[in-house]
Protein backbone atom coordinates (compact mmCIF):
# COMPACT_ATOMS: atom_id res chain seq x y z
CA UNK A 1 0.00 0.00 0.00
CA UNK A 2 2.77 2.55 1.07
CA UNK A 3 4.71 1.56 -2.16
CA UNK A 4 1.56 2.08 -4.25
CA UNK A 5 1.04 5.34 -2.93
CA UNK A 6 4.78 6.57 -3.62
CA UNK A 7 4.77 4.95 -7.11
CA UNK A 8 1.63 7.60 -7.68
CA UNK A 9 3.45 10.28 -5.78
CA UNK A 10 6.40 10.00 -8.13
CA UNK A 11 4.36 9.50 -11.30
CA UNK A 12 2.94 12.61 -10.26
CA UNK A 13 5.86 14.67 -9.25
CA UNK A 14 7.09 13.31 -12.64
CA UNK A 15 4.34 14.43 -15.03
CA UNK A 16 4.33 17.80 -12.81
CA UNK A 17 8.20 18.56 -13.86
CA UNK A 18 7.44 17.76 -17.37
CA UNK A 19 4.60 20.33 -17.77
CA UNK A 20 7.36 23.19 -17.96
CA UNK A 21 6.28 26.18 -19.75
CA UNK A 22 7.09 26.58 -23.16
CA UNK A 23 8.92 29.59 -24.23
CA UNK A 24 8.97 31.19 -27.96
CA UNK A 25 10.09 34.47 -29.43
CA UNK A 26 7.57 37.33 -29.47
CA UNK A 27 7.22 39.06 -33.32
CA UNK A 28 7.81 42.41 -32.64
CA UNK A 29 8.17 43.49 -36.70
CA UNK A 30 6.18 46.71 -35.55
CA UNK A 31 8.57 48.39 -33.56
CA UNK A 32 9.60 51.50 -33.95
CA UNK A 33 12.58 52.73 -31.98
CA UNK A 34 12.88 57.04 -32.12
CA UNK A 35 16.52 57.21 -33.37
CA UNK A 36 18.55 54.78 -35.19
CA UNK A 37 22.00 55.42 -33.24
CA UNK A 38 21.46 57.03 -29.47
CA UNK A 39 24.02 59.68 -28.67
CA UNK A 40 26.28 58.51 -25.27
CA UNK A 41 26.98 61.32 -23.08
CA UNK A 42 29.25 61.60 -20.21
CA UNK A 43 27.35 62.96 -16.80
CA UNK A 44 30.19 64.56 -15.73
CA UNK A 45 31.61 66.65 -18.26
CA UNK A 46 35.82 66.05 -17.32
CA UNK A 47 35.90 62.58 -16.05
CA UNK A 48 39.12 61.86 -13.56
CA UNK A 49 40.70 59.10 -12.23
CA UNK A 50 38.86 59.43 -9.41
CA UNK A 51 35.59 60.80 -11.09
CA UNK A 52 32.55 59.37 -12.32
CA UNK A 53 33.37 57.66 -15.97
CA UNK A 54 29.59 57.15 -16.80
CA UNK A 55 28.12 57.68 -20.03
CA UNK A 56 24.31 57.90 -20.21
CA UNK A 57 21.42 57.73 -23.49
CA UNK A 58 17.77 57.71 -23.61
CA UNK A 59 15.56 56.97 -26.39
CA UNK A 60 12.21 56.03 -26.71
CA UNK A 61 10.99 52.83 -28.41
CA UNK A 62 7.09 52.29 -29.75
CA UNK A 63 6.57 48.71 -28.91
CA UNK A 64 4.70 46.28 -30.76
CA UNK A 65 4.37 42.87 -29.64
CA UNK A 66 2.47 40.24 -31.83
CA UNK A 67 0.70 37.84 -29.20
CA UNK A 68 -2.24 36.95 -31.39
CA UNK A 69 -1.14 32.78 -30.90
CA UNK A 70 -1.38 33.38 -27.18
CA UNK A 71 -4.85 35.22 -26.55
CA UNK A 72 -6.77 34.17 -23.36
CA UNK A 73 -3.94 32.37 -22.06
CA UNK A 74 -1.46 33.03 -19.30
CA UNK A 75 1.61 34.15 -19.47
CA UNK A 76 4.76 35.93 -18.75
CA UNK A 77 6.77 37.81 -21.09
CA UNK A 78 10.56 38.60 -20.79
CA UNK A 79 12.82 41.30 -22.29
CA UNK A 80 16.03 39.98 -23.32
CA UNK A 81 19.39 42.13 -23.72
CA UNK A 82 21.75 40.72 -25.76
CA UNK A 83 25.32 40.75 -24.31
CA UNK A 84 27.66 43.83 -25.16
CA UNK A 85 31.02 43.77 -26.14
CA UNK A 86 33.89 44.75 -23.42
CA UNK A 87 31.33 46.43 -20.85
CA UNK A 88 28.23 45.55 -19.09
CA UNK A 89 25.53 48.19 -20.24
CA UNK A 90 22.47 48.84 -18.62
CA UNK A 91 19.18 49.34 -19.84
CA UNK A 92 16.64 50.93 -17.58
CA UNK A 93 12.94 51.92 -18.55
CA UNK A 94 9.57 53.48 -17.81
CA UNK A 95 6.25 52.35 -19.51
CA UNK A 96 3.03 53.57 -19.99
CA UNK A 97 1.55 50.85 -16.89
CA UNK A 98 1.04 47.99 -19.89
CA UNK A 99 4.12 46.40 -19.09
CA UNK A 100 6.47 46.73 -16.27
CA UNK A 101 9.11 49.29 -15.66
CA UNK A 102 12.20 47.62 -14.66
CA UNK A 103 16.03 47.67 -15.41
CA UNK A 104 18.43 44.63 -16.82
CA UNK A 105 22.28 43.99 -18.26
CA UNK A 106 23.45 42.94 -21.42
CA UNK A 107 22.82 39.14 -21.56
CA UNK A 108 20.11 39.23 -18.91
CA UNK A 109 16.50 38.68 -19.33
CA UNK A 110 13.81 39.55 -17.11
CA UNK A 111 10.25 39.98 -16.67
CA UNK A 112 8.08 42.55 -18.11
CA UNK A 113 4.53 40.89 -17.98
CA UNK A 114 2.50 38.40 -16.02
CA UNK A 115 -0.67 37.53 -16.51
CA UNK A 116 -3.87 36.66 -19.06
CA UNK A 117 -2.77 37.90 -22.47
CA UNK A 118 -5.96 39.52 -23.39
CA UNK A 119 -5.34 40.97 -26.92
CA UNK A 120 -3.33 40.31 -30.08
CA UNK A 121 -1.18 42.78 -30.16
CA UNK A 122 0.44 44.64 -27.13
CA UNK A 123 1.24 48.35 -28.10
CA UNK A 124 3.34 50.25 -25.01
CA UNK A 125 5.86 53.12 -25.31
CA UNK A 126 9.28 52.43 -23.60
CA UNK A 127 11.33 55.50 -22.42
CA UNK A 128 14.73 53.34 -22.45
CA UNK A 129 17.82 54.95 -20.38
CA UNK A 130 21.36 53.64 -21.22
CA UNK A 131 23.94 53.74 -18.84
CA UNK A 132 27.69 52.04 -19.41
CA UNK A 133 31.11 53.06 -18.24
CA UNK A 134 32.95 55.30 -20.69
CA UNK A 135 35.90 53.69 -19.89
CA UNK A 136 34.99 50.72 -21.88
CA UNK A 137 33.18 51.90 -24.91
CA UNK A 138 36.02 52.27 -27.80
CA UNK A 139 33.34 52.49 -30.76
CA UNK A 140 29.87 52.54 -31.89
CA UNK A 141 28.22 48.96 -30.36
CA UNK A 142 24.37 47.84 -31.52
CA UNK A 143 21.83 47.19 -28.71
CA UNK A 144 19.78 43.84 -29.78
CA UNK A 145 17.00 43.42 -27.36
CA UNK A 146 13.89 40.92 -28.28
CA UNK A 147 10.69 39.64 -26.50
CA UNK A 148 10.18 36.06 -25.28
CA UNK A 149 6.84 34.77 -24.02
CA UNK A 150 6.61 31.54 -21.25
CA UNK A 151 3.05 29.47 -21.88
CA UNK A 152 1.89 27.15 -19.58
CA UNK A 153 0.58 24.01 -21.97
Amino acid sequence: MVRAVFMRSLALALACAGAQAATFRVNDTGTVVSQPVTPMHWRQLVPSRHADHTVEGRLDVALRLNLSAWVNRPARIYMVLAPTEGQRLTATWRTQGRLLPGALRGGDRTVVFDGLVRDAFLSETLALDLVADGRLLTRMQSLHFHFEIEVSP
